[in-house]
């Protein structure tokens, strides 16, 4: 089954409350690509079928909520789920890597960050409850990274119109690039911690 047509379709049929429920999902770890989920929304809006503003705000709160219930998972049920994460969806591994090292990095700046990191956004929210970072300071960072991130790939759907190939080649380029940038700097970051345990 293609997610991405279900979600499109309840949009369509659904309006705002689709947006939420389905922003929440993507948020959650279900598996509902914002690369097309949110641009979509943005050709409704380009389309007159739906108000910019409102479905913006809607889909940054279902985000909100989304990673807020994966915060929550990490804080009562800890490394576990992550550990079962990998194991079920062993695609996923090189994301749990990468927001670990994000929070170890990072702290609480790492919940912005890893927002505009493609998978890595989305499961940052566990390592966040694991660590047991403050609940208003998680909402707080993960508010702006959800709002850069949401903006972007809607008002891409907006501009460029119902022109979906175009914009998945963006995103997909873009996540390829930051993906990239992100090995490096873990490799770096290894490095020099190895570097100072000889020392």
């Amino acid at each position: 089954m293609d997610f991405s047509i279900v979600a499109e379709n309840l949009i369509e049929d659904y309006g705002m409350i689709s947006i939420f429920l389905v922003v929440l999902l993507e948020y959650a770890n279900f598996p509902l690509p914002s690369e097309v989920v949110l641009p979509f929304i943005g050709i409704m809006a380009a389309s007159g079928n739906m108000n910019f503003a409102l479905a913006l705000v809607i889909s940054v709160f279902g985000g909100i909520v989304g990673s807020i219930t994966n915060y929550l998972l990490g804080l009562y049920f800890g490394k576990p789920i992550l550990k079962y994460m990998s194991k079920k969806y062993p695609r996923t591994q090189p994301s749990i890597k990468a927001s670990m090292w994000w929070m170890n990095k990072y702290g609480k700046m790492s919940v912005m960050l890893a927002r505009m990191v493609p998978v890595a956004r989305t499961i940052i929210s566990i390592p966040a409850g694991i660590n047991k970072m403050n609940i208003n300071i998680f909402i707080l960072y993960s508010t702006i990274g959800i709002s850069l991130w949401n903006t972007i790939l809607i008002s891409l759907g907006y501009v460029l119109g119902d022109n979906l190939t175009l914009i998945t080649k963006i995103v997909k380029d873009y996540s390829l690039v930051v993906g990239l940038l992100v090995v490096i700097a873990m490799i770096i970051f290894y490095i020099k911690k190895r570097k100072n345990v000889n020392q």
